[in-house]
C-alpha cells in the first residue's frame, strides 16, 4: 500500500483522539485527591443555608422562593462534578447572596459547599472541606 493510502486512515485516527493539552489535563486532575468534608463542617454549612440561601435556593435546594438555580441534582453535579472544587467555591463566594456577594467569611462559603456537596451524595469524611483558593485548586470533587 503506497504512503497516499494510509492517509484517511491517520487523519481518522487524529480527528478521533482529543487534543493533546486535554488529555494531559484530564490525567494531571484524575491525579488529585478527591475533596473531603466532616459531618460538623455539613451542619456549620446547613446553618449558614438557613440563614443565607433558603429564601432563593428553597428548604430543599431546589424550591426557593425567588427562584435562585436548584443546588442539588443532575443539572448541579453536571456543572460542579469532575472539576476543581476551587470552581464552586470561587464561585459561591465572588457571586453569593446576589445582593451582597461575598459577604460571608471563607470558611462559611467552604462550609456551605461542604453542605450543598454532602446533598449531592458526598459522604462525610474526616478532613474538613479547606477555606484556601489554593488548596482547593489542589482538590476534585466526584
Amino acid at each position: 500500500m503506497s504512503p497516499r493510502h494510509f492517509r484517511p486512515l491517520l487523519l481518522a485516527a487524529a480527528l478521533a483522539l482529543p487534543p493533546a493539552p486535554i488529555v494531559a489535563i484530564a490525567q494531571e486532575q484524575a491525579a488529585l485527591p478527591t475533596v473531603s468534608v466532616t459531618a460538623a463542617q455539613v451542619e456549620r454549612g446547613r446553618a449558614e443555608y438557613r440563614r443565607s440561601c433558603v429564601d432563593c435556593h428553597g428548604a430543599s435546594l431546589d424550591d426557593g422562593e425567588f427562584g435562585g438555580a436548584p443546588l442539588k441534582g443532575n443539572s448541579f453535579r453536571e456543572k460542579w462534578f469532575d472539576t476543581t472544587a476551587d470552581a464552586l467555591f470561587g464561585y459561591l463566594s465572588t457571586a453569593m447572596p446576589p445582593d451582597r456577594p461575598g459577604r460571608l467569611s471563607a470558611q462559611a462559603y467552604a462550609d456551605l459547599a461542604a453542605y450543598i456537596l454532602s446533598v449531592n451524595g458526598l459522604q462525610p469524611g474526616t478532613a474538613e472541606l479547606p477555606a484556601d483558593l489554593d488548596k482547593l485548586a489542589e482538590l476534585m470533587v466526584q
